[in-house]
């Protein structure tokens, strides 16, 4: 079961990845007191924090949620693909200025950058994620650690800003890839056509719809 809220001044998706009375929280780009507050509602704390990338229109709210979980006494570990490694911790500010420099937003960089710790797991492909049916599929090109989360049985695929409805990740980041992009479309778009695919930004799709040519 997943649940999406949709957060922030340019409509970043979060998701609540349900398995039980356990879930795993993806991508809380903004609105922290928000998201809590929709998990308080369910008597939910989540097993585990996600970022399906390290761009901080995916990550902002990770601070303060994590602050708001450690003054009640819990420690939520946080996790992202290994080789966005560096959008975290000491090389956080850096690596996230240079990239909102690049697609010249650094007013959104300005407003929204707090410190972010260190992941406390390193994904890589194939990996199982703790707390969920899902597994990881690593999907570069957007940046060099874009993943996507695929649960088979569910056919649900959560795509982060590698696929959206309509269309595909951006590929002007200091880190993006537009051959690697294309490598990792072909790769989801041989996953079955009923896939229901959940993006970063806007709303639900297909595999089928997707990867359709018209």
């Amino acid at each position: 079961m997943l649940e999406r809220l949709t957060v922030g001044p340019i409509g970043e998706n979060a998701y609540i990845l349900l398995d039980g009375s356990a879930c795993v929280l993806v991508d809380p780009g903004d609105e922290a007191k928000r998201i809590l507050s929709f998990l308080d509602s369910r008597d939910l704390v989540p097993t585990l924090i996600l970022a399906t990338h390290g761009h901080l229109d995916h990550t902002a709210a990770i601070p303060e949620l994590l602050g708001l979980w450690q003054a009640r006494g819990v420690e939520v570990p946080l996790a992202a693909h290994a080789l966005d490694a560096d959008y975290f911790g000491a090389k956080g500010e850096e690596t996230n200025r240079q990239l909102f420099h690049a697609i010249r937003a650094l007013g959104y960089f300005r407003a929204y950058w707090r410190p972010i710790p260190s992941p406390d797991l390193l994904l890589s492909e194939g990996d199982p994620i703790p707390g969920s049916p899902y597994r990881v599929i690593h999907t570069p090109g957007h940046t060099r650690g874009s993943l996507c989360l695929y649960d088979a049985d569910a056919a649900i695929l959560v795509s982060g800003d590698t696929l959206f409805r309509d269309g595909v990740g951006r590929t002007d980041g200091p880190d993006s890839d537009p051959s690697g992009l294309e490598s990792s479309l072909a790769r989801l778009f041989a996953l079955p056509p009923e896939t229901r695919v959940f993006p970063g930004h806007g709303d639900e799709t297909t595999i089928g719809r997707e990867s359709r040519v018209d």
